[in-house]
């Protein structure tokens, strides 16, 4: 290989890189860049040539590593494993002492700002060799005014690691700031965590939480409802399709936090979905006011009732929640068994208009048979059947509260209906049953009978639209001679034949009761409303002294008038049970202008019936009314006496 340069002038140039060429016959040795000679700084030039190429750099493998470069998931050796000359030394941060004798941590003279020695504290550990130690800059005889001033800045020396700046700087409480409590305990710590929670301090005191929710919707970017706006104050708050939404419902669950006015909530049917649910279950884990709690038809699903079965178990107030058409399936069922076992202020359940199937029937008839708080429960129309029909029948041997059930548009079946005999059989505090649509057939009938004939507490049965033809009309017909608390029956869209209807009439007019029928042969049928109105009739002649009592604890302001959700819970309250599709439809006939509320005086005078006949004489009605009135004074009272021919 030849040297390619100006040789006149003393000058060696440096070869290309292209021509170097290996020669198979003679072997070249290239001595490493660390080997050759450096150029002299004084002369300028060297006798070695030099190649005309940059300095290669070293690849990142053998570039020396630190501690800091090491992959932090790098397991240890255990010390008594590690070889002696391969042990790091000890690396102490501790506080040195400089030349004239001062303490200097972190760079300050303690001594001279403090004015006294650190004191030294070591630290039991499991191994001896880590010489770790800490130093405190708070003495004994001066304790911390506040708990921030006891907070000690010390140096902690770790054997296995570097010191680093960040680490040396931790912060340790005292054995004072320890017994008088952290800082992080004052009301004035937070964490992102609490973000969404609201402090009482920020905002003036507000019952209806109005300002409350004008702010959070201004953070929120959220326009403001008008209409709740204007109500959120109101004892019933009845906000339904207005499309409220997730967000939308974040404003509103801030503003109830603060609401101590409001106790019955309305949202159906506002799309409130999981998001929503999670914002209102969070506000009910606080609120202490609110007693009734709608928001059915607003797609929750699985999130969204998890959140709310978790709200059941530590709330103590609410009563009544209607759950009714959001999309619940079998697995979410289980999601209200503790809820359910737990939860000794719940009267009122609805779970209408979900998937429920067979699973979810054994779910809650599990949950029912340990509940001792409910007293209404709807189960209708879900797909309920089989060993889900079984489970809830059978819960009634050991339920001794509910008295409401409502199980209609299942399928409860032949298999049902004998859970369902044995059931009633034992069971003396169920009061109403709806089994409309079952598919029950003659032979369920038969098991029918038996239990209903052996019963002694049931009032009302709903047997609607089921195939239970002549035959099995006849055998529910043998069972209700038997049975003397029923007051209430209901066989709708179902017509009987002449010797049934007969024995119908014959029932009637030997003892107090109302069986709805489908007619003879198309006609001569009650209608569904002048049947209810009969059962309150009845009631009332019966039950006066109670409704009066539970009305007038329901007119808090004492005005004499009720809104159609507060007389509801007077009907309940009083002993009125009717399924919610009865009770509505008593509701409508009752508040015939729907203007939402109505004055009790009315009902429990008989004035509201009367006049409801009044407006339709199509319905067959006799109203005999009677004026009594008490000497001196200008009250008159009413009582009425309806009789549905």
């Amino acid at each position: 290989m030849e040297k390619s340069g100006d040789t006149e002038s003393g000058r060696v140039e440096s070869p290309k890189a292209s021509q170097y060429r290996i020669v198979p016959e003679r072997r070249i040795a290239i001595r490493p860049l660390s080997a050759r000679a450096k150029k002299s700084p004084k002369d300028g030039g060297s006798d070695v040539p030099q190649l005309d190429l940059e300095r290669p750099r070293r690849p990142w493998t053998a570039h020396p590593k630190t501690r800091s470069d090491m992959s932090a998931n790098r397991v240890a050796r255990p010390a008594h494993l590690r070889k002696s000359h391969m042990r790091p030394p000890v690396r102490t941060t501790l506080p040195e002492t400089t030349e004239e004798g001062k303490l200097s941590v972190m760079g300050l003279d303690t001594q001279a700002m403090l004015g006294f020695t650190p004191q030294t504290y070591q630290l039991p550990t499991a191994s001896t060799d880590l010489g770790q130690g800490v130093r405190t800059l708070v003495s004994d005889d001066q304790k911390p005014k506040t708990p921030k001033e006891g907070w000690a800045v010390t140096k902690v020396a770790d054997s296995n690691r570097d010191s680093t700046p960040e680490r040396s700087k931790k912060r340790h409480p005292s054995f004072e700031t320890w017994v008088s409590g952290s800082p992080h305990d004052s009301d004035e710590y937070d964490t992102d965590l609490e973000t969404d929670l609201l402090k009482k301090e920020e905002y003036p005191a507000d019952p209806t939480g109005k300002s409350v929710y004008q702010d959070q919707c201004q953070r929120q970017g959220v326009v403001p409802v008008s209409f709740l706006f204007r109500h959120l104050g109101d004892r019933n708050l009845r906000m339904r399709h207005h499309y409220l939404g997730g967000e939308g419902t974040k404003p509103v669950a801030a503003a109830l936090q603060f609401n101590t006015v409001t106790e019955a909530l309305d949202l159906g049917d506002n799309y409130l979905q999981a998001e929503g649910a999670m914002y209102l279950a969070r506000m009910m884990r606080d609120n202490t006011f609110i007693v009734y709690l709608d928001i059915s038809n607003n797609f929750i699903k699985s999130s969204g009732a998890e959140a709310i079965a978790e709200m059941l178990e530590v709330n103590t107030t609410l009563k009544t929640i209607c759950l009714a058409g959001n999309q619940l399936i079998d697995k979410d069922a289980y999601l209200f068994i503790d809820a359910l076992r737990s939860n000794i202020s719940l009267t009122s359940l609805d779970f209408s208009n979900n998937n429920f199937g067979e699973m979810a029937g054994v779910y809650i008839g599990g949950a029912l048979a340990i509940n001792d708080s409910l007293h209404d429960l709807d189960l209708s129309w879900n797909a309920i059947r089989g060993k889900g029909a079984v489970a809830v029948a059978e819960a009634l041997y050991k339920n001794n509260t509910l008295e409401v059930l409502d199980l209609a548009w299942n399928g409860f079946g032949v298999a049902g209906a004998a859970a369902l005999q044995q059931a009633l059989r034992v069971n003396t505090k169920l009061k109403v049953l709806d089994l409309s649509n079952n598919r029950l057939n003659k032979e369920a009938a038969k098991h029918l009978c038996g239990g209903i004939s052996q019963n002694f507490g049931l009032e009302t049965l709903l047997l609607n639209l089921n195939p239970l033809a002549d035959d099995g009309i006849e055998l529910i017909l043998q069972g209700l001679a038997k049975q003397e608390s029923l007051r209430y029956v209901s066989l709708e869209e179902m017509n009987v034949n002449p010797t049934n209807y007969k024995t119908i009439k014959e029932m009637e007019a030997a003892r107090d009761i109302s069986i709805l029928h489908g007619g003879m042969g198309g006609y001569q049928r009650y209608s569904s409303q002048a049947s209810v109105l009969r059962v309150l009739s009845q009631f009332l002649r019966e039950h006066r002294s109670q409704l009066t009592e539970a009305c007038t604890l329901q007119d808090k302001d004492k005005s004499g008038i009720l809104s159609t959700d507060e007389l509801k819970v007077a009907f309940r309250e009083a002993g009125l049970r009717l399924t919610n599709k009865q009770m509505s439809l008593l509701i409508d006939d009752i508040d015939s202008r729907h203007t939402g509320s109505v004055p009790y005086g009315d009902i429990l005078s008989g004035k509201a019936l009367g006049d409801f006949y009044d407006r339709k004489p199509s319905v067959n009605a006799t109203v005999a009314t009677t004026y009594s009135s008490r000497p001196g004074s200008g009250h008159s009272s009413f009582g009425q006496h309806v009789t549905v021919a």
